[in-house]
């Protein structure tokens, strides 16, 4: 392990992060699990552990998200045919009409990736403080999203979009009638025992959790300070905190937990049904799927030949990114799962070499562990 431990401190070294933190596990097994470099560097350089809680960023589509729906579509609440219409009566215009909860959950509905509206909000805290992060605010941008106009008709391009997972979101807390982050936590986290997962709403942060070791992410213009220990994401932090497409937080070990919780559920031994676990990490082919997506539901898919889970992650791999340099790649073939976390828009979101760096640690994972 000391060649994986070495590339870890390169990437600390040469400035691909801060600091991060690896887990590995094989063969029914975590094989390692270190902390490399810093947690922050301004105001204050201070070191990164294994228990440094990160924000996932878009982790939160599969972990949080995806999972949600799935265990309301296995308990007969909803169904991936459901039409966007259902609980959206609005989203009926032209071709929003075909848009169902399985186009949302395959980035295959048409919307666009991201748009700005957190600028909205933003204007609107400057004549009605308190507005930013309020209820108010969350029902706009939701209003905002299902407004937008598609790009593509659904099920014939692949987009990714923080949008349809703000819908997703959206869908579960109308279905459930309790917000995203309860939902979450009775029927998710707390069954698993993961009491360092939760979503932190804007100026609530949990009292156990203040003074606790958060990696700190961008020194944000418009924010004017260092974010750290609360939501990254622009769009999630106007918001409130709490969104279907970003603003979980956790700790490496935990993240590790939920990714069992798949493993566990394929296998025939966890909380999500194997049928629908199995389908849900599996690369979507067919009628009305776009060519060419590496997309399954909630889960993305090795995009050979440039994944950045490297070249030797197998068909039968499922993973995911987070903007802020987090991501999970898992082998079910070969047993085997990688949790990378890092800060590494930390100052700055303009660091982008962990795109290089990803698929390279990957690759020596593989070679090290794995012996190919």
């Amino acid at each position: 392990m000391s060649r994986i431990a070495e590339k870890m401190q390169e990437g600390v070294a040469s400035g691909v992060f801060p600091g991060g933190v690896l887990l590995i596990h094989h063969q029914g097994q975590v094989c390692f699990h270190e902390a490399f470099g810093s947690a922050s560097l301004v105001p204050n350089q201070v070191p990164m552990t294994c228990d440094t809680l990160f924000d996932l960023a878009s982790l939160t589509k599969p972990l949080a998200t995806a999972t949600a729906i799935l265990l309301l579509i296995q308990n007969d609440v909803l169904a991936l045919t459901d039409p966007l219409s259902k609980f959206f009566p609005e989203f009926t215009c032209g071709a929003k009409g075909d848009v169902t909860l399985y186009h949302l959950l395959n980035h295959s509905a048409g919307l666009p990736d991201w748009k700005p509206y957190y600028q909205e909000i933003v204007e609107l805290e400057e004549k009605e403080p308190g507005y930013l992060g309020s209820p108010l605010a969350k029902k706009r941008i939701c209003q905002r999203v299902r407004e937008e106009p598609l790009l593509a008709y659904p099920g014939t391009k692949s987009l990714y979009s923080d949008l349809g997972y703000i819908l997703l979101g959206e869908v579960v807390e109308a279905v459930a009638a309790e917000p995203l982050h309860r939902f979450c936590y009775r029927h998710v986290f707390s069954k698993l025992n993961c009491k360092e997962t939760f979503f932190i709403r804007l100026g609530r942060r949990p009292q156990a959790y203040r003074g606790r070791l958060f990696a700190a992410t961008e020194a944000c213009p418009w924010r004017g300070k260092v974010v750290r220990g609360w939501v990254h994401d622009d769009n999630a932090y106007a918001m409130g905190g709490v969104a279907g497409h970003a603003g979980l937080f956790s700790t490496a070990w935990e993240v590790y937990r939920l990714v069992r919780l798949w493993l566990d559920s394929i296998g025939g031994t966890g909380l999500l049904h194997s049928t629908l676990a199995t389908l849900f990490t599996t690369c979507q082919k067919g009628d009305g799927i776009p060519v060419g997506s590496s997309w399954g539901l909630g889960w993305d898919t090795p995009s050979h030949p440039h994944s950045s889970s490297g070249r030797f992650f197998s068909p039968l791999s499922f993973g995911h990114l987070g903007f802020t340099g987090t991501s999970i790649w898992v082998d079910r073939k070969r047993d085997l799962a990688v949790v990378l976390l890092t800060n590494r828009i930390h100052p700055s979101r303009e660091n982008a070499q962990i795109r290089a760096f990803r698929p390279e640690l990957h690759d020596l994972i593989f070679q090290e562990v794995v012996g190919v």
